[in-house]
């Protein structure tokens, strides 16, 4: 299995390769490959003795979502993005990044087509809920973001059930 992570130099980055690589599979499957990217260059996960690409790229360039799936992994973990308070404080750059880096990585995988369908994973945030909220969110609490970077978010959730729904991922 071959597993792309962006966002992958990142705490939870960090987190979720360093559990991937001691767990060895995903789903029952053995993990043959890691694609880590970064706005800095992922470190090789320790421990790993399988295949490693591992490169800088800002995931809001257009050219990084096709070199990032090139070699279509078999399941992507989205987490590459500008954070909260940096996307409200630079409305541009949490646009590029947040919304368009994410439609970018979704749009390289529908250009595959219809061979190519990736297990899709996205990390949102409670942001795209506002506030304020119960302790425990059921499946029908409205989306009412107060944030750019929740606004963001919440497009992105859209987006990617659309696709799902369109069997792109």
């Amino acid at each position: 299995m071959h597993i792309l992570i962006t966002g992958a130099a990142g705490m939870i980055g960090r987190k979720l390769t360093a559990r991937l690589v001691n767990d060895r599979a995903l789903n029952g499957r053995s993990i043959e490959k890691f694609t880590l990217t970064d706005i800095g260059v992922p470190p090789r996960p320790e421990g790993f003795s399988g295949a490693v690409e591992a490169f800088a790229a800002d995931i809001g360039d257009p050219a990084t979502a096709p070199r990032a799936i090139a070699d279509r992994p078999d399941v992507i973990f989205h987490l590459a993005a500008v954070v909260s308070g940096e996307a409200e404080l630079d409305f541009e750059k949490g646009t590029r990044v947040n919304l368009d880096g994410s439609r970018a990585l979704l749009e390289a995988v529908r250009q595959c087509g219809e061979s190519y369908r990736p297990r899709f994973v996205f990390t949102s945030s409670i942001a795209v809920f506002g506030a304020p909220f119960p302790d425990a969110i059921p499946d029908e609490f409205h989306h009412t973001p107060l944030t750019s970077y929740g606004t963001q978010k919440a497009i992105v959730e859209l987006l990617l059930a659309d696709y799902t729904r369109r069997g792109f991922v």
